[in-house]
């Protein structure tokens, strides 16, 4: 995948401990393409789930769909928890202090993930909180495999621990921390995102020959993705990075650390993979990570004000694919609340029209055929 323009990567040193923010501005197209009319094709039943109470989010957004291949190991979870989150219910009780001793470090991530770019937060997470996190994924027998792989191209194959009965105690905790509306309200302020719906997270262990082929993350009603890292003594040439399609191939690997944590904002152009773990990982090392997304709770209706919610671009672009396809619903689907007055509905229509132009643009390199 090639992209065009500049991109830059910013390391900010707080007291040994660092950010570093990729950004760049490159409109890449998004990864597999997903022409309008297969779109406008799946908006219909994408719809009827968002009406369901949130069904779409929690169906699409969630991990191991229902044609996932799993394999189930050897089950063992830990009965008394590592480390005790007392510190209170928001993220921000745990993430590094060094972050916030320097207003405009917050406000350069802030920039930069509503730039649409990748920030990786090292050192992201107090010692302590991490130690116990990175000790638990590391003993934990709970693991499953989830494979299976696409017409489309895509595919995967990992370790996961989905299931909550076979959360440790502090996987638990960590999810409900993920999950509390302080920190909701923290990444919200943070991203520019709504984050006040479901939170889906879970461990992943990425094992020899384990993958994640090219996609975007942009379904159902993603709005923020996170990766917390935890792979210690991990080296470049043990595979497993995180490729940032949208960055320049100097900048585009983020290869696996200890404590880091990775923030993006799930867009239809938010295009990444992870390379295969090489043989040469074999007994040296596990990929280990902590992942998911915050949802948004927002599902668009007619009596909503649209004209001003998406008004701009900028706003365009922080739709969820549900929320996409529940507008879609509002001017194709017969059975929806007609738009009044007509000439409302032609503003719907116009509006459309620009959110699948900057969304979903047309393919940029489309392949030559010789007859």
């Amino acid at each position: 995948m090639h992209s065009y323009g500049f991109a830059l990567a910013i390391t900010f040193l707080l007291n040994n401990n660092d950010v570093t923010l990729g950004f760049s501005n490159v409109n890449l197209q998004r990864i597999p393409s997903l022409s309008l009319q297969q779109f406008i094709s799946s908006s219909s039943s994408s719809l009827l789930e968002a009406k369901k109470g949130g069904g779409f989010a929690k169906k699409s957004g969630g991990f191991g769909t229902t044609t996932t291949k799993t394999k189930t190991k050897t089950k063992k979870k830990t009965s008394t928890p590592t480390y005790t989150l007392n510190k209170g219910p928001s993220i921000q009780s745990y993430l590094n202090p060094n972050l916030f001793t320097n207003p405009s470090t917050l406000q350069t991530i802030k920039d930069r993930i509503r730039n649409g770019d990748i920030c990786v937060i090292r050192n992201a997470f107090i010692p302590e909180l991490a130690e116990a996190m990175y000790t638990e994924l590391d003993t934990t027998d709970t693991w499953s495999l989830n494979e299976d792989y696409f017409e489309d191209g895509y595919g995967f194959r990992h370790n996961n621990v989905y299931s909550k009965n076979d959360f440790s105690p502090l996987f638990l905790s960590v999810n409900d921390m993920f999950e509390s509306p302080e920190t909701k309200s923290f990444m919200a302020d943070l991203t520019g995102r709504d984050c006040s719906g479901d939170i889906v997270g879970a461990p992943s262990y990425y094992e020899v020959g384990h993958h994640s082929l090219p996609h975007t993350d942009h379904i159902g009603q993603r709005s923020v993705a996170y990766i917390w890292h935890m792979s210690k003594d991990w080296r470049a040439e043990y595979g497993g990075g995180l490729y940032w399609c949208k960055e320049p191939l100097a900048n585009a690997y983020l290869h696996a650390s200890f404590n880091s944590l990775v923030l993006f904002s799930v867009t239809p152009h938010s295009s990444h993979f992870v390379t295969t773990v090489s043989p040469r990982a074999q007994g040296k090392g596990k990929r280990l990570a902590y992942n998911g997304w915050w949802h948004s709770s927002w599902v668009p209706k007619t009596t909503d004000p649209l004209e001003t919610l998406l008004d701009t671009p900028e706003k365009r672009l922080t739709l969820t694919h549900a929320q996409v396809c529940a507008i879609q619903d509002m001017l194709d689907d017969p059975w929806a609340p007609r738009i009044q007055p007509p000439e409302r509905h032609e503003e719907i229509v116009a509006l459309r029209g620009k959110i699948m132009e900057e969304l979903y643009p047309v393919r940029r390199s489309p392949p030559v055929d010789v007859l």
